[in-house]
């Protein structure tokens, strides 16, 4: 039985991971910002009785995030494994988004995980032992237009994850990194509708069609836990677990050609000649029904 946190847990992947390594014995601490609004959560830890701990961790909250920390190992004694799943999303063009939210984006998705590393990896290193999970994204491997700084963030974990495992293979721990393409979460339920025309419609216009395509058959919550699940108990786990299906066909379309062809597909101004392209280099049409 491993000791586990589980960042983000109130709905979506986070909740649904804390849940299912709870089914499978494991004791699991379950971090949500409001723990007063977490019912759902407390319902299903409820109807199943499982090993589920609830605590409060705001990424943006250092001290919340020590404390946090602090009373998994006060309560277990050690904290065996991490699963960075905590994070936001938002999206429009470099021109558009205001600096406040860009600032947002990353004192959460990537300032907020690193003082959360912060708080873990002394326990880790001192045990000489651990896991360590980050929920990424396919936007950390593949960017759309206007959805830059969302997908800067999550480049950024991808950095920080590659030095981290170095690092952290001195004292026996291992690294994993989860980059689900489109799942169904009510994070698609979260955005705000633009008030004004898209200075760049022609961009705003193909990553909504990639997300209708893309949710058309999405990875489920579950699909994303089964994969952490493995990344937790593989004896040599991979570093990267792209979910999805959208998410293997781009991966591997994106690193079959070079830099130059894939950005030169993605600015390519008719529309039909850019689906053509897409199809040929991805293997799948996301573009045209």
């Amino acid at each position: 039985m491993s000791v586990i946190l589980v960042t983000g847990s109130s709905t979506g992947i986070g909740q649904e991971t804390a849940l299912h390594m709870a089914r499978k014995g494991h004791e699991v601490y379950a971090s949500v910002r409001n723990p007063g609004t977490a019912d759902e959560l407390r319902e299903k830890i409820a109807a199943e009785n499982l090993p589920v701990h609830i605590l409060r961790l705001d990424l943006v909250d250092s001290a919340s995030i020590d404390a946090a920390v602090a009373e998994v190992v006060d309560r277990s004694g050690r904290i065996d494994v991490l699963v960075a799943n905590a994070g936001i999303g938002a999206g429009s063009s470099v021109e558009e988004t205001p600096i406040e939210v860009v600032r947002e984006i990353f004192e959460t998705n990537y300032f907020g995980n690193v003082n959360l590393l912060r708080a873990v990896t002394p326990f880790m290193r001192k045990q000489r032992q651990g896991r360590i999970v980050m929920v990424g994204s396919l936007a950390g491997r593949y960017v759309a237009g206007c959805h830059a700084h969302y997908s800067a963030s999550k480049w950024a974990l991808e950095g920080l994850c590659e030095a981290l495992a170095q690092e952290m293979a001195e004292f026996g721990c291992q690294v994993s990194i989860i980059e689900p393409g489109c799942v169904a979460t009510p994070i698609w339920a979260k955005g705000t509708p633009a008030t004004a025309p898209p200075l760049y419609p022609k961009n705003v216009q193909r990553l909504m069609r990639y997300f209708e395509y893309g949710l058309r058959a999405p990875a489920m919550p579950a699909d994303v836990a089964t994969v952490i699940e493995q990344a937790i108990t593989a004896q040599h786990p991979r570093f990267r677990y792209p979910v999805g299906k959208d998410a293997s066909e781009i991966i591997d379309g994106r690193f079959s050609v070079a830099d130059e062809e894939w950005i030169g597909m993605l600015c390519t101004e008719d529309d039909d000649a850019f689906a053509d392209r897409w199809q040929e280099i991805v293997g799948v049409d996301y573009y045209r029904d």
